[in-house]
């Protein structure tokens, strides 16, 4: 909805603009709901979530990260670019609704480079130097993976990465910059000045600084230096990295109870990636919430947690796929154990954030989800009923009421909410379609079988030739029309 205000003259007097203070609580339950549309396949929702989630809270490294891969995934299901409309809403005066905006654009289209640079353009202005840090080398890759190089692009990327100490990528793409056009003479300077910036970042303006000359000392072979630019930008930011860490390792043991500091802290661990540096970050955010009370501490261990049951499984998995025969059953009994394990470990966080956040229909459908895997009908229609009044998660939510339903061998009920979920599907669920009318068709079937109903046994005979039309090779759609005709001859 546009809102249209009087245009002030410059006499009026300006409302002062508050400072921006971050709500990583409210956040979360932005992310939550991310998590749960990106589970559900739902790439493009879950974009606008993360988006919305990172207004409130612009230093989460996890939510950036997430929002990345799902763009990622986003872009590998050919997703189409976010709408406008999506995008402008997320609008307001602080730099953070900026960043929200044009990380929402880019990851709708992550090949485009020049929304990657308003992204971390963004990251920059709103002074989030570590995400700047993270997108500099992805940018850079994209950039040289285009069809065709833009050299407007690499300039772009250098003085940027430069902007927040990124002088190896500043200096790659400089560098790539001067071999398109190496009568570039103010570039050359540039990146002679770059080769400095970076030996004085890295210490040795110092260590020279005595010699007579020991400043030109680090310019005079600028040429080497961005021959070896593009080798040492492989490393990415990793030294800066480093040195961030070890400065937040610092302030927070000097103060471990400071909610940013120790937030900070477990988000560089986290970023690091490490076994070592995850099981310290979950030890520090369960420490964080145990002295500091807030919650949001908690629900980032339990995340940890989650992600390192995940990897285990995915690892099993992996390890299954290239086992001998002989070595098979010992590892599907691991991945059995380890299934149930990861499904327990949900069932308590989802269940423990549920009742902090009752009305929470997001967390709502992350555990009914959780508790329908785990065969716990009676939970899991609970939940998705609660969850069926959120409108993004209506078609999703209904969908998994009617399983259960059909599960407990409820087929008129299955039936029914199989329909009005057909009726609430739009474009941005389409893709869900075929599979709710294959369900809605295998309950048919099964009710006209046991209730010996010719009219049911008709409609799923329809919905069969409709799937058949859509995809031929859709599951086991030949054999499902075989079935309907014999279940037919045999009511009549």
């Amino acid at each position: 909805m546009a809102i249209f205000r009087k245009k002030s003259d410059d006499s009026s007097p300006k409302e002062e603009l508050k400072a921006f203070k971050p709500d990583p609580v409210k956040a979360s339950k932005w992310f939550d709901h991310a998590k749960s549309m990106a589970d559900s396949h739902q790439y493009a929702s879950a974009l606008v979530y993360y988006a919305n989630g990172l207004k409130f809270d612009p230093d989460s490294i996890s939510a950036q990260e997430n929002m990345l891969a799902v763009g990622q995934q986003h872009h590998k299901n050919g997703g189409k670019k976010i709408s406008s409309k999506d995008i402008k809403q997320l609008d307001g005066p602080y730099p953070s609704d900026k960043l929200a905006m044009a990380m929402l654009a880019w990851t709708g289209e992550l090949e485009k480079s020049a929304l990657a640079l308003k992204a971390l353009e963004a990251a920059i202005n709103c002074e989030k130097y570590s995400l700047a840090s993270h997108l500099c080398p992805m940018i850079l890759t994209l950039i040289r993976r285009g069809k065709k190089v833009n050299r407007s692009h690499l300039l772009q990327l250098k003085d940027l990465a430069g902007e927040c100490g990124e002088w190896d990528i500043a200096i790659a793409a400089g560098t790539i910059a001067m071999e398109m056009d190496s009568t570039d003479s103010k570039l050359d300077d540039e990146l002679k000045d770059l080769a400095a910036q970076r030996a004085m970042a890295k210490g040795g303006y110092e260590k020279a600084g005595g010699k007579e000359g020991g400043f030109r000392e680090f310019i005079k072979d600028a040429d080497k230096q961005r021959e070896l630019s593009q080798e040492d930008s492989l490393a990415g930011a990793g030294g800066s990295r480093e040195s961030s860490l070890e400065k937040a390792k610092h302030a927070y043991e000097t103060s471990p109870n400071v909610p940013d500091i120790l937030n900070k802290y477990a988000q560089l661990l986290r970023r690091e990636g490490s076994d070592k540096s995850l099981d310290e970050a979950e030890r520090v955010y369960r420490k964080g919430y145990e002295d500091t009370g807030e919650y949001r501490f908690r629900m980032n261990a339990g995340d940890i947690a989650i992600n390192r049951s995940r990897s285990q499984l995915a690892k099993i998995k992996h390890e299954l796929q290239s086992a001998s025969e002989a070595d098979k059953p010992a590892l599907k009994d691991r991945h059995e154990k380890q299934v149930a394990a990861l499904l327990d470990l949900e069932a308590i966080e989802y269940a423990d954030r549920t009742e902090k956040y009752p009305t929470d229909r997001g967390l709502k459908y992350q555990l009914g989800d959780v508790a329908f895997r785990r065969g716990d009908l009676p939970t899991a229609m609970e939940c998705f009923q609660k969850a069926k009044d959120e409108p993004k998660l209506r078609v999703m939510s209904g969908h998994y009421l009617g399983k259960c339903f059909a599960q407990e061998e409820w087929h008129s009920e299955a039936i029914a909410e199989y329909k009005e979920v057909i009726e609430s599907i739009d474009a941005s669920n389409k893709e869900l379609e075929l599979e709710i009318r294959y369900d809605l068709m295998v309950s048919m079937i099964a009710h006209a079988r046991a209730e010996r109903d010719s009219e049911i046994a008709r409609d799923a005979l329809e919905i069969c030739s409709w799937i058949a039309r859509k995809d031929i090779s859709y599951r086991d759609i030949r054999d499902r029309r075989k079935e309907i005709d014999q279940l037919n001859r045999e009511i009549s």
